[in-house]
Order: structure tokens, then C-alpha cells, then sequence
């Protein structure tokens, strides 16, 4: 396991002007990435140098903060959940349909989850936990940490994607269908993270494939790879998500379906999970937190499918043979 990934500064001022040529380069990428994907003006020499400019007032601050704090250390779960969020979003600008949201809008729809996603991943973390942070006050927001709740998560990511979809005026299903598979892509990613942080793992176990995390709730103990089950199980609905794009009669459906089929993973997963979401539930204590919530989002998703399954002929832009594909050419 490997929490910490790498440490920066303090730096000698002959390492600004690497600084500078990355973040020249990534804004140039992103120029020719709008242009590309997002329809955008073509990248000429004039729009190049302009782009000089922020780029160096970004390494000029990079520079400034990673001297004055530094060493700054780059966390493995924080690098990773970043990661998660770009493939998300790759997927959904490379591979979503174009007529719902657009390459270029997808950027702005990701933030938009990113900072409601953890907002409401820490909030359902810290209430379920609350006998360990109602003593220790000064850890509520060091995210940096781990300690999120995906059920939080998801839903502060919804809320989140409503406030877009309102202000874009577009449809909240239609863009959370697009988005569907793309989260379920970028979940196996957020778990690698907790694999590398060793946080999220599972309560004692002696199966072959068990292994030690020392920075985890049971240290130098052999612990399920619970992580791994998470990445493994959602690389699964990922593809069962991309068979089913296009075959139901509305919008919303898909995202349901999600819903439904990480309720039946999650489920299973807590009978070797660690940790607040793994604690038997005092009225029910056959149950643990998560498996509560598990049995009423697989409920309400199929009842909801299944009463709104004749509601509406096939949306025209969303039928099996025009779904988009992984090839999908802009």
C-alpha cells in the first residue's frame, strides 16, 4: 500500500520554468481539445500566446504555494478519485451522445458532480461515524484522509447534476443516462484508491488472497480486499451498462439500472466489510447500514422501471441501433 504517492518542494527557482512549459502544454491541449470535441475556434498562433498567459501565472503560483508549504505530498486515494473523475468524463465527452450534452459541456458537468460528489460523500460519512468525529471536531473536512460514504457521494452528485441540467436547460434523465456508464468506470478507479490509501478494506479474513494494510482500521491483520471486489464488480456493471444503453423505452432508466445493479454488488460486499458502513444496525442486526440502503435504492429503481416501462415510445436519439459507441468518431 502506498498512501503517499510522491512529495514536492521546496523548489530552486531553475524549476519554474518546467513548471511553466507544463502547464503551457496542458492549455494548449485544452485549446485544441475544445476545438476538437467542443466545436471550438481553431487554435491559431494569436490564441496560442494569449494562452501564454495564464499558464504562466499558473506556475508562477504553483511555484509560490509549493514553496511556502511544501513539501506538498500527493496522496494516493486524492490522486486517484481525480483520476476517477477524468475517466468519467472522458467517457461521457468521447462516447455520450452529443445531442444531450456536448464534449465541451461535459467538463463543466463533471465539476459541477465533483464538488457535490464530495461534499455529500464527506456529510453521510461523518453522520455515520459520528462517534469517532463528534470527539475529534478538527477532522470533519480532511477529505485528504478518506473516510466517503458513496451513497453520500451519489447523492450530493445528483443534486449537483440537477443544478446544472436547471441552469443549462436540459434534461436531468437524458444527461444522467449519458453519464450512467461513466460512473460506474470511474468508481473502479476511486477504489484503487482506497486500496493504495488502505482504507475501505474488509474485517479479518485467512483466504489465500488476504492481505495486510497498516494504515488501516486493523493493522497487520489479514484483511479482505474489499477495494478490489469494488473495482472488479464495478468494471462488471460498466459493461453490462454499455449492453443495455439504448434498450429501455425512457430516459432515466439506464441510470436506474445502475442503481439497481451497484445495490445488488454493495449488498453482498458488506458481508466482508470493515469499518461505519459495515456495523450491524441495532433494530435490524442482521443488517449493516449500507445493506439497509442497498435493499431500498434495488427496490425503488425496479419498481420505478417496471411502473414507467410503457410510459414512452423509445426516446429517437437512444434506440440500439444509433447508440454511440466506444468509437465513436466527433
Amino acid at each position: 500500500m502506498c498512501p503517499e504517492l510522491l512529495a514536492f518542494g521546496p523548489w530552486s527557482p531553475l524549476v519554474l520554468p518546467l513548471i511553466l512549459v507544463v502547464t503551457y502544454g496542458l492549455a494548449l491541449l485544452w485549446l485544441v481539445g475544445e476545438q476538437r470535441w467542443g466545436g471550438g475556434k481553431p487554435v491559431t498562433l494569436v490564441r496560442a500566446l494569449i494562452a501564454l498567459v495564464p499558464a504562466a501565472a499558473i506556475a508562477v503560483l504553483v511555484f509560490f504555494l509549493v514553496n511556502h508549504f511544501g513539501p506538498v505530498k500527493i496522496k494516493a486515494w486524492g490522486t486517484m478519485l481525480v483520476v476517477a473523475f477524468a475517466v468519467g468524463t472522458f467517457y461521457m465527452a468521447r462516447c455520450g451522445n452529443r445531442k444531450v450534452i456536448t464534449p465541451a459541456e461535459c467538463l463543466d458537468f463533471s465539476l459541477y458532480c465533483l464538488v457535490g460528489a464530495v461534499i455529500g460523500a464527506r456529510v453521510l460519512f461523518v453522520v455515520l461515524d459520528w462517534g469517532h468525529y463528534g470527539s475529534h471536531l478538527d477532522r470533519l473536512a480532511n477529505v485528504w484522509e478518506g473516510g466517503l460514504s458513496f451513497h453520500g457521494g451519489l447523492l450530493g452528485a445528483l443534486l449537483a447534476a440537477m443544478i446544472f441540467a436547471r441552469l443549462r436547460r436540459k434534461s436531468f434523465l437524458a444527461i444522467a443516462d449519458v453519464g450512467a456508464p461513466g460512473i460506474a468506470l470511474g468508481y473502479v478507479f476511486a477504489r484503487i484508491g482506497c486500496f493504495l490509501n488502505g482504507c475501505c478494506h474488509g474485517h479479518e479474513s485467512h483466504l489465500p488472497w488476504a492481505m495486510k494494510f497498516p494504515h488501516g482500521e486493523l493493522p497487520n491483520v489479514p484483511v479482505h480486499p474489499t477495494q478490489l471486489y469494488a473495482a472488479l464488480a464495478s468494471l462488471a456493471i460498466f459493461v453490462i451498462l454499455l449492453k443495455l444503453r439504448g434498450r429501455f423505452p425512457r430516459h432515466g432508466h439506464l441510470l436506474l439500472a445502475y442503481f439497481a445493479l451497484y445495490s445488488v454488488y454493495r449488498f453482498l460486499a458488506e458481508f466482508t466489510r470493515a469499518g461505519a458502513t459495515g456495523r450491524l444496525l441495532h433494530s435490524v442486526p442482521w443488517l449493516t447500514v449500507a445493506q439497509l440502503a442497498s435493499l431500498a435504492i434495488f427496490a425503488a429503481s425496479v419498481l420505478t422501471i417496471a411502473l414507467t416501462w410503457r410510459r414512452a415510445a423509445p426516446p429517437p436519439d437512444e434506440t440500439p441501433a444509433s447508440k454511440p459507441s466506444l468509437k465513436a468518431k466527433p
